[in-house]
């Protein structure tokens, strides 16, 4: 099986024609498509544990008589990339990160980078109320300021890196003048619309 090429670093690249032949089943075949097209197609192969040859067969197989291989493949390559949005929009998305929010049983919540709370759970309020006597019990989010002792931007770079892992940072809550300091395990959370993280509270 081919390996993955690398991406050139061109920035017309995925515009580029490039003609390669390669054994399709039983015969070898001349096919010339965009780099775009080639890294998909081959993207196709990785995930199916197969060669680039046989995703053509494949698809070729499906065609009628006549019909054109390259158009062919082309909506291959833009139908796999189509179904893996849509598998990674079904992960994402504010109910994603309020499954996340709530599933864990200690204080947790998701900030954005205007310092809106957008999700918390029970822990998290529980957590609130527990240093801030002033706290009624049935308090809610609402009122409650949380800043980090990073910058937002900084944090969310951090983040980025790949392999990096969770950040651990400090943070400050506010409700009204009183302030609950302590620190927390951050990850970005599952949006593509913005900018946001889920924040673990760690025990003192």
């Amino acid at each position: 099986m081919m390996k993955p090429a690398e991406i050139p670093r061109d920035e017309d690249w995925a515009f580029q024609p490039r003609f390669r032949v390669l054994r399709v089943g039983s015969v070898r075949r001349g096919i010339r498509l965009e780099e775009i097209f080639w890294t998909v197609l081959q993207k196709i192969a990785d995930a199916r544990d197969c060669s680039v040859g046989d995703v053509i067969l494949a698809c070729e197989s499906r065609l009628e008589k006549g019909a054109n291989l390259s158009s062919a493949l082309r909506v291959e390559a833009v139908t796999y990339l189509q179904q893996e949005l849509e598998a990674a929009l079904s992960k994402t998305g504010r109910q994603a990160v309020r499954n996340q929010v709530m599933a864990s049983p200690s204080p947790c919540f998701a900030l954005t980078g205007d310092k809106q709370l957008m999700a918390y759970n029970p822990a998290f309020i529980g957590f609130v109320q527990s240093r801030l006597s002033s706290l009624a019990s049935d308090a809610t989010g609402q009122g409650v300021r949380l800043s980090l002792d990073i910058q937002f931007s900084d944090l969310i770079e951090k983040l980025r890196i790949e392999g990096s892992g969770p950040a651990t940072v400090g943070f400050v809550i506010g409700v009204e003048r009183q302030l609950i300091r302590g620190r927390l395990n951050a990850i970005l959370a599952p949006l593509i619309d913005r900018e946001a993280i889920i924040g673990f509270i760690l025990p003192n």
